[in-house]
Parts: structure tokens; sequence; C-alpha cells
């Protein structure tokens, strides 16, 4: 039989206090290069996709002839936003994984979620001030 007082036995660590950290520089540091990785690679797919975009053109009986050019842009934001997604989430963990390392858990999507907020308000205030939007 199981002896009751065995099974009261307090967790070793119910707080979490002592908790095993990551690597915070290792961290920042994977985080940059990833995002210097992804956002060339979005940018490239997105242009790629781009370029084959045209607009929907009507016939004269009223239908609308649809071409994969017709939905390149859509998919181009599709893509590069993928892409994205890739280098802050996925990346960071497998490049990590292969070199032994523990991304930090405190810092590591948020410093690549707002690190990409930034290029991209970044980018949208640059189309602005050069006229491109």
């Amino acid at each position: 039989m199981v002896d009751p007082e065995s099974l009261n036995v307090p967790m070793d660590n119910p707080t979490g206090a002592d908790a095993p950290r990551g690597d915070r520089p290792y961290t920042i540091r994977i985080t940059i290069l990833c995002l210097l990785i992804g956002v060339p690679v979005a940018a490239i797919g997105g242009i790629a996709l781009y370029s084959v975009n045209s607009p929907l053109t009507a016939t004269t009986s009223g239908s609308v002839n649809w071409s994969f050019a017709a939905v390149a842009f859509p998919l181009a934001l599709l893509v590069a936003g993928a892409v994205l997604a890739w280098s802050v989430f996925i990346l960071p963990v497998t490049l990590a994984r292969r070199s032994g390392h523990v991304l930090d858990p405190q810092i590591w999507p948020m410093a690549g979620v707002l690190s990409l907020t930034a290029l991209l308000v970044l980018a949208f205030f640059a189309g602005i001030a050069f006229n491109i939007i």
C-alpha cells in the first residue's frame, strides 16, 4: 500500500524562482540575426510576386478574367508575412536548439515582435517621406 504521508510531499519548486533562465545576450543576438535573414528573404519574395501583379479585367459580357497575376499582390503579402513570422518565431528557436543555447523566455518572443514592428513602422514612414505611399 501507498503511505498517505508520501503523497503530501510539496513540489520542489512551487514558485518557479529557481527556474532555468535563458541566455539573454544570445537571445538578443539571435533575434537580430534572424531578422537580418528574414527581412531580405521576405522582401525578395514579396517583390518577386508583386512584379507580376495586374488588376482584374472585365470582359464586355460582364465577367471577370481571373489569372495568377490578379491575386499576386495578396499572395505577396501572405508570403512576406509568413517569412517574417518564421524569422521571428521559428528560426531563433531552431538555431538556439542546434547550438545548445536556451532562449530567454522573458524577452525572446517580445524582442522579435517589437523589433519587427519597429522595422515596419520605419518602412511606413520612409515610404511616406519618399512619396511611395
